[in-house]
């Protein structure tokens, strides 16, 4: 499926207007732009939900697909070389038969272990090793920054364990959240009568993983709590983190990872869950938590396996929680892995092909055009004192950009990469990855850092690294287009810039300095009215209402809303700046402000499925597309005048709420 991105865009900008007799501007101008696409566009069997982002991924993965396809038509790679490893690792992923005659053998090394383990020491000592193959554990570890001295790595724990992702399904009292608890009982015990344990008592041992990761559940934080920055910074020493618990040997666990047992401090983001665990470990048999880690060597190497494990699992997280209808295509699932397990050496071919130096170099103008846009309006800011603005000024000018792809690439040749393993394919990387992330730990940071591969479809803000990144995956229409008016480009790109560096400046990026560390650079008062302005945000969310009595949670979404809301006022800035050099334009009937509007609706749209729709709102920290749409623009002056939006209209708030 090859999807005519641009001339989707321009249908949406011309006849948008011809819809006026049907629809307003007025009270939904999501609908307004959109109602077209919407009526005509259906979800995909194998999506949850179907958007923008998605066109944009459909066409990479076409590329990439290319990239594929001229690989295969050599078998001398070098061993090592990029071609090799790439091409490697997707010809063991299409490799459906090799998958189906190894079966369930690649598993049985890791059972093996696990009937070995004696004690809680020895359970803890094995979780940390499989860890290293990217096998889920009742704990999080990860090196990361320090919040409070980001020029260095450190390692940070935190809680986990949770199969069904979502804590609201195993607490929340309703009938489908039930039903979702007994049928995820049924694929354990379903599962673990495939790979051949429990013989007899595989219900029995499913119920008992669901109560332990219901008591998990019912200690975690909530996702409004995670974003509390301060409350996850808990600095403990090795002392301090044995006085925490009483039944885990850290030393031991550390040197299972290969870390020192000299580490100066550990960053704890939930104390709590751990003093809950200590006490699980003890309440629960050595038995029981073999059980839980064999339920967890399965469920982290499903996809990995032969078909039968795969369309056990799909019936549940697929079809029973997201909705979906049909599994990908083997194809796309092996693209996926290569991105998600050789991202970058995969980038490396994918910015060569696809990624010229030109549209670097115009991304890079567009953001220097955003910053300056983003320093004038601060100048005007009249609720923020001159010495909160010297601040915030500093911390823009320092912030780092990244376009495209890293500027060194990871090395992958010591990896062995086989045509014909894709389980032990997947552990060797896995491996090489962690070890590499952990060997970090108490090192200096690495400012060539890359949290996203280059063919990706998004863009983040980093608070530690006070960073945008882009990779070259997201710089295609209907984002970013060369060949479009700048309006239009300023209204989708423009605005996905202004986007990240807003986040930089929302109610958790503002708690971080210009050099990326936990600490306030704020007046007093001045927080005090950000906050009071960030409040208003929130309680605007919160009654948006989604599905019957589910809204939008405003205080889980505050931080992306603030970015919409100053990622629009900033790119709309920056296009006036640029209109003042080239001119305004009136095309296909519309003026630059109005195409700069129907490019940022068109950015947003998207369909969903209820039961996907339902998880983003409880779980995502982004509001659906519509509300992004609407949301924003209801409270932004510029398109209220574009559009004429009288009084009393929806999409013109009573009181219009601005922060950047």
């Amino acid at each position: 499926m090859k999807i005519k991105i641009f001339t989707i865009l321009m249908m949406g900008l011309s006849l948008h207007m011809k819809a006026q007799n049907e629809r307003s501007p007025y009270n939904d101008f999501y609908s307004y732009v959109n109602q077209q696409w919407i009526d005509s566009t259906e979800i995909p069997a194998a999506y949850g939900y179907w958007g923008s982002f998605h066109e944009v991924y459909f066409e990479n993965q076409e590329r990439i697909k290319g990239i594929f396809q001229e690989l295969s038509l050599r078998e001398d790679h070098k061993k090592g070389s990029t071609e090799q490893l790439v091409a490697d690792l997707y010809t063991s992923c299409m490799d459906t038969v090799q998958i189906e005659q190894k079966g369930l053998a690649p598993l049985q090394p890791f059972l093996e272990q696990i009937d070995t383990v004696k004690t809680i020491e020895g359970y803890m000592n094995l979780t940390a090793q499989f860890y290293l193959y990217g096998i889920p554990a009742p704990l999080s570890v990860y090196s990361g920054l320090d919040d409070k001295n980001s020029s260095k790595y450190i390692l940070h724990l935190g809680q986990s364990g949770l199969s069904l992702g979502n804590r609201a399904y195993y607490i929340e009292d309703n009938k489908q959240y039930q039903e979702f608890r007994e049928q995820y009982v049924s694929l354990i015990a379903d599962m673990f009568q495939l790979v051949g344990l429990h013989s007899g008592e595989e219900g029995k041992a499913a119920k008992m993983i669901l109560e332990m990761e219901t008591l998990m559940a019912r200690i975690h934080r909530n996702p409004v709590e995670q974003r509390d920055s301060e409350r996850r910074y808990n600095k403990k020493t090795l002392e301090e983190l044995n006085q925490l618990t009483f039944h885990i040997d850290w030393n031991g666990f550390f040197k299972g990872l290969g870390l020192s047992e000299n580490m100066e401090y550990v960053i704890v983001s939930q104390p709590e869950y751990f003093a809950m665990l200590d006490r699980m470990l003890k309440d629960f048999s050595i038995a029981d938590w073999k059980t839980y880690m064999q339920w967890k060597l399965i469920r982290g190497t499903t996809s990995l396996l032969n078909k039968q494990v795969r369309d056990r699992s799909f019936a549940f997280y697929g079809m029973t929680l997201q909705g979906t209808k049909e599994q990908l295509p083997r194809w796309r699932v092996a693209q996926t892995a290569v991105d998600n397990h050789l991202g970058q050496p995969l980038g490396k071919l994918y910015v060569e092909r696809y990624f010229p130096q030109e549209s670097k170099d115009e991304m890079l103008s567009l953001i220097g055009n955003l910053k300056k846009a983003f320093h004038h309006r601060m100048k005007g800011y009249t609720w923020m004192s001159d010495k909160t603005k010297v601040q915030a000024h500093h911390k823009l000018d320092k912030m780092g950009v990244k376009v495209g792809y890293p500027d060194e690439w990871l090395d992958y040749t010591a990896v062995d990469v086989r045509a014909d393993d894709y389980f032990g394919n997947v552990m060797r990387i896995n491996e090489y990855d962690n070890v590499r992330f952990l060997n970090r730990v108490g090192k200096p940071v690495n400012p060539n850092d890359w949290s996203m591969t280059p063919p990706t479809v998004n863009a983040y803000y980093s608070s530690s690294h006070n960073e945008i990144v882009f990779p070259a995956g997201i710089l295609n229409p209907p984002f970013f287009n060369p060949n479009l008016d700048d309006a239009s480009n300023y209204g989708s790109i423009g605005v996905i810039i202004g986007h990240e560096i807003t986040h930089g400046f929302d109610d958790r990026g503002s708690l971080y300095d210009a050099d990326g560390n936990l600490s306030s650079w704020w007046e007093p008062e001045d927080r005090e009215k950000f906050e009071a302005r960030a409040k208003k945000i929130v309680e605007q969310y919160n009654a948006y209402i989604v599905l019957d009595s589910i809204s939008v949670n405003g205080a889980l979404t505050l931080g992306e809303n603030i970015g919409d809301l100053g990622g629009l006022a900033i790119a709309f800035e920056a296009m006036k700046i640029n209109q003042a050099k080239i001119g305004a334009k009136q095309i296909d009937g519309l003026s630059d402000e109005q195409r700069f509007f129907v490019a940022y609706a068109n950015m947003w749209r998207v369909k969903y499925r209820d039961e996907t729709l339902e998880n983003q709102v409880k779980t995502d920290t982004h509001s659906p597309g519509y509300y992004r749409t609407n949301g924003p623009l209801s409270n932004f002056g510029p398109f209220i005048k574009a559009f004429n939006i009288p009084e009393g209209s929806q999409m013109r708030r009573n009181e219009l709420i601005t922060i950047w």
